[in-house]
Order: C-alpha cells, then structure tokens, then sequence
C-alpha cells in the first residue's frame, strides 16, 4: 500500500519546511521536511542546506521507508487515507515507538 498524495501533502503541512539543519527540541540535528540521519542519507549536521526540492526528495524516500514500517505492523486491513494517517503518525513518532 502506498501513501496517498493527500497523506504527502499532510505530512508536508505538519513538518513544515527548513532549509538549514537545525536542532529540534530533543537536540537532533534536522532538515527539510523533519528528516533526521536516523532515516537514512543524507546525514543532517550543522550548516547543511537544501532546496525545497531536495527536500521533497528526500520526503519521498523516507516516506517510503515509513509505508514499508507501516504495513510490516498492521494486523487488519486498513483503506488508503488510513493507512496514509499512520504512516504520518508514526513518520512524526517514529517506528519503533508506532509498533
């Protein structure tokens, strides 16, 4: 199952878009639409930038990586916009703390 663009979009409005890495408020180093080194490449450090577009580049594969999580935990079936909202859920959570 995929994430739907309507999920995308979600995500997108909840993260909301930083150019420059910054530290959340946990102290982890984060860029572009919330993506963190603990989602994969690239590795977020201090005086990184992106673009808008490779931050929704990045979105996408660590969305994807997400969806994956996502449907390896669900035990009953779920429709699109529901699977879309966990994946969300546990994008801002993260995995282990979804399953």
């Amino acid at each position: 199952m995929r994430v739907t663009e309507e999920g995308l979009a979600l995500i997108r409005q909840s993260e909301g878009f930083r150019a420059k890495a910054y530290r959340d408020p946990v102290g982890i180093w984060t860029i572009g639409f919330g993506h963190t080194s603990a989602a994969g490449p690239p590795q977020v450090f201090e005086g990184l930038a992106i673009t808008p577009e490779q931050g929704r580049k990045i979105l996408a594969r660590d969305v994807e990586m997400f969806a994956l999580g996502v449907a390896r935990a669900l035990h009953a079936p779920v429709t699109a916009n529901e699977f879309s909202a966990l994946v969300s859920f546990a994008y801002n959570v993260g995995l282990g703390a979804f399953q």
